[in-house]
């Protein structure tokens, strides 16, 4: 198979697109929302490490303990006893991700924070609040963030404070920030809480620094010891961030240095996780372990109680050297008091919790295994490669083997990205390259082929043309397969036009002539249908029949088709006075209603087009202009709810050639465009016609006289007619105020 070069610049235009597009705010949020979740999903929940588990504060251990549902209103004695049994257990740091800010009982309080102090090693959350700033105008809003601490005995005893920025619904909590930007750069709960965790490994971090960088030795705490009684935790950690910060090249060297197998460390893992901590990214994405309460949970009340059986006190014992979170966290949505929306958020409306958000983001900081999206290098590099690829395969291959081979890169990609997902936590972007890319870079190189092989067989055509007789060359050059008639059912809005006086003019011009005046026309028509949607079905002569198709009814088509028609009639105005000397006087009717629009005919000529009843009686709603003298006639159905026209109805009539009634109006003009004398006019027809049809002739002829003159009104001459007529011979009775139309 000969190389084509032109497959090449194809995927070269098709991979630069997808990598431009690709780095679009819009395009990594939609990889977020869909195409993360997809792997989430696809690679299912996987085992979270054993380090840390979650205190439920849940409805089952309000039940148990005989508490409110309500956890602000439990005694803070209870609290005070579990931070006291799992410092005795020997967990190595407990966060609460719940915020007492508001004093209660002085005697729970002070056991609280007794308790807090004495184990020394509990973190509390302090929550964000936001303020408008002060100075602030209605034309300049500002907003600060302001911390809410817990109440002041709490503050002094925990070993650090910290708080947890996260959005709300309808946002998706797909990321996580290790320093919170909005709070002065401090570190966040899963930030601070590893810090605690890894100071054992604080020793072995000095011993590195020594052999590394000992110059910023003198500038840190001598031991952990210090930090911890001094309760100088969140200074440390903006110590180190500083440290880091001044000197980036010094994380790349102390990592190196504590992966060297020649180094031998005590805590070498909890080292790594000491420096992964500074690591130059602020906020990394989460990589959640499973649906809520996939990380180990056990509900508040079995801590509280685990010293009354062995069973409990087994359980409490297994809590040794564990990060422990304690928060909120419910088994049903009806319970949940604290939930965000993510990726594992269930069908029932339960979300995963707070306090689940930041035990993750602790145990991806601890295990390296934060979901890693690609550098802004490697994603415009990735989607430039796959974009030549599949830019080579769609020009160089037959459009069936070259849409087999796509698909079958399709899978594999899939594959490899969940591979890759599932194994090395990184994310490679899947919609731009599945979605976008690969089918329009296929779809482009097929047409390109295809507009290839047309000018081909053009200049085949051209050129047998010399040698065979021209219908013999079109013969051979065309499938001769037949298109099968029939169509859909559809609802559709149908708009007839027909230009009085056409025939005279067809015989005084010359067809050049009349094809240049009737082409003029038929642009000032066309412009107003096509403004509002409208399609052009038919053109025979000087009729024209427009469309507004849709699969169920729509009142906004109708309303659609209206302001068409009236701006229609402005047009012809307009045309008429360019063309004093050939003016096409134009009458329309619409109606709506069922259609069956698609091929028409048999073999040797078919033609797509609309048919039915709608398409009938609408061009028999036009032919009534005649007997009113109107311009625009409407049934009622078209008008239904419409509230924007100003229009008048004109009775029941049975068209020529049907046997159901139909109510019409005039179709005037806009609502806001009407004149006084235009409403007065409406008004007063609408009288005469009432009288009319509760068989009051005389009264009904009187008035229609009365508007006739006053107005000049043509509708109101015809049911004049229908008045003296009806006074010698009234209709058959009973008579329901339907006129029956004898001619067409």
């Amino acid at each position: 198979m000969r190389f084509k070069p032109k497959g090449v610049i194809l995927g070269l235009i098709g991979g630069l697109l997808g990598a431009f597009l690709g780095l679009g705010s819009w395009a990594l949020e939609l990889e977020e929302n869909t195409g993360l979740e997809w792997l989430f999903h696809q690679r299912g929940a996987i085992q979270p490490p054993d380090e840390i588990a979650i205190i439920a504060i849940d409805k089952h251990s309000a039940d148990q303990l005989g508490l409110p549902n309500e956890s602000e209103k439990w005694p803070r004695q209870l609290h005070a006893q579990l931070v006291t049994q799992l410092a005795t257990a020997g967990v190595k740091s407990i966060t609460f991700d719940m915020l007492f800010k508001t004093p209660r009982d002085p005697v729970d309080d002070h056991a609280f924070a007794n308790a807090v102090d004495s184990a020394n090693n509990v973190i509390l959350f302090e929550f964000m609040k936001k303020e408008l700033a002060n100075g602030t105008t209605t034309d300049q809003t500002m907003t600060i963030r302001k911390r809410i601490q817990p109440i002041p005995p709490l503050v002094d005893a925990a070993a650090a404070l910290a708080p947890f920025p996260l959005p709300k619904v309808p946002l998706k909590v797909s990321q996580f920030w290790r320093f919170a930007p909005d709070a002065g750069d401090a570190p966040t709960l899963p930030t601070t809480t590893l810090q605690l965790y890894t100071l054992a490994a604080y020793d072995d971090f000095r011993t590195l620094l020594q052999q590394v960088a000992p110059q910023h030795l003198a500038l840190l705490p001598a031991t952990q010891q210090i930090i911890l009684q001094q309760k100088v935790l969140v200074p440390f950690i903006h110590q180190l961030k500083r440290l880091f910060t001044d000197h980036p090249a010094l994380m790349a060297t102390l990592t190196s240095a504590a992966k060297h197998p020649a180094n031998v460390f005590q805590h070498r893992d909890l080292l790594l996780a000491f420096l992964r901590i500074y690591d130059e990214r602020d906020s990394q994405y989460l990589n959640y372990y499973g649906p809520p309460r996939t990380i180990t949970t056990i509900p508040f009340h079995q801590i509280i109680q685990s010293n009354s059986t062995p069973e409990y006190r087994s359980q409490l014992a297994a809590l040794k050297g564990k990060i422990i979170f304690v928060g909120y966290s419910a088994e049903l949505q009806w319970e949940q008091k604290d939930g965000f929306y993510s990726v594992y958020s269930r069908d029932d409306g339960l979300d995963i919790s707070g306090v689940e958000i930041a035990a993750t983001a602790t145990a991806n900081l601890l295990q390296d295994r934060a979901v890693q999206p690609l550098s802004a290098t490697t994603h415009f590099a990735t989607l430039l490669l796959w974009g030549l690829i599949i830019g080579i395969i769609a020009y160089q291959l037959p459009a069936i083997i070259a849409t087999l081979s796509t698909l079958i890169l399709v899978a594999g990609y899939s594959t490899l990205g969940l591979y890759q997902f599932s194994n090395a936590h990184l994310w490679l972007p899947l919609l731009i390259p599945l979605l976008i890319q690969a089918p329009l870079i296929l779809f482009a190189g097929i047409i390109w082929k295809h507009l290839e092989t047309v000018r081909e067989r053009h200049n085949i055509h051209q050129a047998f043309s010399h040698y065979l007789p021209g219908q013999v060359v079109e013969q051979l050059s065309k499938d001769s397969s037949q298109l099968a008639p029939g169509g859909q059912l559809q609802y559709g809005v149908c708009l007839f036009t027909d230009a009085a006086q056409y025939t005279r003019l067809s015989e005084q011009m010359s067809p050049d002539a009349l094809g240049m005046l009737m082409n003029r026309y038929y642009a000032a028509i066309f412009a107003p249908i096509h403004a509002h949607q409208g399609s052009i079905s038919d053109v025979v002569g000087d009729a024209v029949m427009a469309l507004w198709p849709s699969t169920k009814p729509s009142a906004e088509l109708r309303n659609a088709a209206c302001h068409a028609a009236i701006e229609l009639i402005y047009a012809i105005e307009q045309f008429n006075r360019n063309n004093p000397s050939h003016q096409l006087p134009t009458r329309i009717g619409i109606h709506c209603g069922e259609i069956l629009l698609g091929n028409v005919g048999a073999v040797g000529r078919i033609e797509y087009r609309a048919t039915g009843d709608v398409v009938n009686t609408t061009s028999r709603i036009e032919g009534m202009n005649k007997q009113f003298g109107t311009r625009l006639l409407v049934s009622h159905d078209v008008l239904h709810d419409q509230s924007d026209f100003q229009q008048r109805p004109l009775g029941r009539f049975i068209l020529a050639g049907k046997s159901r009634p139909i109510q019409l109006h005039e179709l005037i003009c806009r609502i806001d465009d009407a004149t006084e004398n235009q409403r007065q006019l409406c008004s007063q027809f609408a009288t005469a016609l009432a009288l009319f049809q509760q068989e009051k002739w005389r009264e009904a002829h009187t008035l229609f006289r009365e508007i006739a003159s006053t107005y000049n009104d043509n509708a109101s001459h015809y049911y004049l007619n229908i008045c003296q007529k009806f006074q010698h011979t009234p209709p058959a009775a009973p008579w329901d105020g339907t006129i029956t139309i004898e001619t067409k």
